[in-house]
């Protein structure tokens, strides 16, 4: 995982901005909260900024282009988040800072969003013509060591609590099912558990920083990087998991698929199948997978690509989540899925499999 360096003004100061180094490439991490005010991060995100493209032009090291990188906009494709062409990186850079200000604006999760205004302090990476080490880099561009690398932070931003996605949750959930887990760093839970696909009560703090050092290639995260509840209870249930207080009863989610009721009322077999495709956890584990793969969702039967069918992020909603590797007829009570048990299939696709399924059966 990249270090985290802190920017530092020409004075020696260190400046409220952080930014990491990714081989050639420079990611400016973004700016949350006033300054000054309890909570924010990165308040000197523009000054930052300037001074990192100035340091790049006194250097002599060229600028390949800039991109969002924000995780909420990682899934779309890096023409669709350019903010800055390889051309405008010789541009000065006061120049290139306004285009960056200016056009980060507009990039969001719907390209298509006609909504004004928007942040002018995203998190960006800025590609380079460096041909050294990282280190060397950050050097250059008079990084030192932040306060809140992830080897001193006690608290880490909201930013890289986001990278525990869905896949990563679920990947959690099971090694901790599994007891497969060498260096447990929590204790037991005290208000809260969260509520597996197999109804099993599990630590949320456990699964949830289990869920991260996954995410950030096997980083060392314990208690102290990040608190129960708030963002981490929200991601954990965002990724269909529920967090309920210990000892009260909870009730199973409704199915997110819509297949015929003729045989939704058959078989226990079929049952089964379609109770399995109902574990939240499991799917959207499984459409995470998939988006970090390919950058957004498919259909794997018939290729359809909602967003470019219907010009609207909501159609993909039009992708679900089948269990098709081996027949529930074969599985043991025991069955364990993994996510390359999964397809993702469009709702028309969907359908038609659970039909043949069916008709095979009859």
């Amino acid at each position: 995982m990249p270090r985290i360096f802190q920017a530092v003004n020409e004075e020696g100061s260190r400046l409220d901005a952080r930014f990491s180094v990714d081989q050639a490439d420079i990611i400016v991490h973004s700016r949350g909260g006033a300054k000054g005010r309890r909570g924010a991060v990165n308040a000197d995100y523009a000054q930052a900024l300037l001074l990192l493209t100035s340091r790049l032009s006194q250097a002599a090291i060229p600028i390949l282009g800039a991109w969002v990188d924000s995780t909420t906009v990682q899934s779309l494709p890096l023409s669709a988040r350019s903010i800055l062409s390889e051309l405008e990186g010789n541009l000065s850079p006061e120049q290139i800072c306004s285009l960056l200000s200016s056009r980060m604006k507009d990039i969001r999760s719907d390209p298509n969003s006609s909504a004004k205004g928007g942040n002018s302090t995203k998190r960006i990476r800025i590609a380079t013509g460096f041909g050294g080490s990282s280190e060397d880099l950050a050097n250059r561009l008079g990084g030192v060591a932040a306060e809140g690398d992830l080897r001193s932070m006690e608290r880490l931003p909201a930013d890289v609590l986001r990278q525990a996605t869905p896949e990563y949750i679920w990947r959690a959930v099971q090694q901790l099912i599994d007891g497969n887990i060498a260096d447990d760093p929590y204790g037991p839970s005290t208000d809260y558990d969260l509520i597996a696909d197999d109804g099993r009560r599990l630590r949320p703090k456990a699964v949830f920083g289990l869920a991260l050092s996954m995410a950030l290639d096997g980083a060392p995260i314990g208690p102290r990087h990040f608190t129960a509840g708030g963002l981490c209870f929200d991601l954990l249930q965002e990724a269909g998991y529920q967090i309920v207080p210990k000892g009260e009863a909870y009730e199973s989610p409704d199915s997110e698929t819509y297949i015929d009721r003729e045989w939704r009322e058959g078989s226990a077999t079929l049952k089964t199948h379609l109770t399995r495709e109902r574990a939240l956890g499991l799917a959207k584990a499984k459409k995470a997978q998939f988006r970090r793969a390919h950058g957004r969702l498919s259909c794997e039967r018939c290729g359809l690509d909602p967003l470019a069918h219907y010009a609207a992020e909501e159609a993909e909603a039009c992708i679900e989540v089948h269990h098709f590797a081996t027949h529930v007829s074969e599985m043991a009570e025991d069955h364990k899925t993994t996510l390359d048990d999964l397809q993702c299939l469009c709702a028309n696709c969907h359908r038609l499999v659970h039909r043949l399924l069916r008709e095979k059966k009859a």
